[in-house]
C-alpha cells in the first residue's frame, strides 16, 4: 500500500529535537513526512538571500507533491500562512497535527 506524502509545516526556529519529533509522529500515523528544513537545510545558507528564495523555491515544489500540509507547533509564522495559502490554492489538504492524531484515532 502507497503511503501518502505529508508537507511538514513548522516554525523555522523550531528545534531540530522538535521537528524530528514532528515528523516520527507523523510517520507513526502512517504517513511519509517530507520537511524541507531538514532537507534543505545541509546545502543552504540561510545568510544568503539566493539560497533563501531557492529554499522557498524547492520548499513550494515539494508541497505541490505532497497529498496533505500538516501544520506543527503552537504558532504560525509568515512563512508558515504562506505554505498554507498555497496548499489551499491548489486544493491539498492541510490540517495540524492534533487534528491528524484525531482522525486516526477516529478510524
Amino acid at each position: 500500500m502507497e503511503k501518502a506524502l505529508a508537507y511538514v509545516c513548522c516554525p523555522a526556529d523550531a528545534g531540530k529535537a522538535k521537528v524530528q519529533k514532528y515528523c516520527r509522529k507523523i510517520y507513526e500515523l502512517g504517513y511519509v513526512p517530507i520537511c524541507p528544513q531538514f532537507s534543505f537545510s545541509p546545502f543552504l545558507d540561510e545568510g544568503e538571500a539566493e539560497d533563501m528564495q531557492a529554499f522557498q523555491r524547492m520548499s513550494h515544489m515539494v508541497l505541490r507533491r505532497c497529498r496533505m500540509v500538516v501544520v506543527c507547533g503552537k504558532e504560525t509564522t509568515g512563512t508558515m500562512n504562506t505554505e498554507i495559502s498555497m496548499a489551499d490554492r491548489f486544493h491539498i489538504i492541510c490540517t495540524t497535527l492534533d487534528g491528524l492524531v484525531r482522525i486516526k484515532e477516529a478510524q
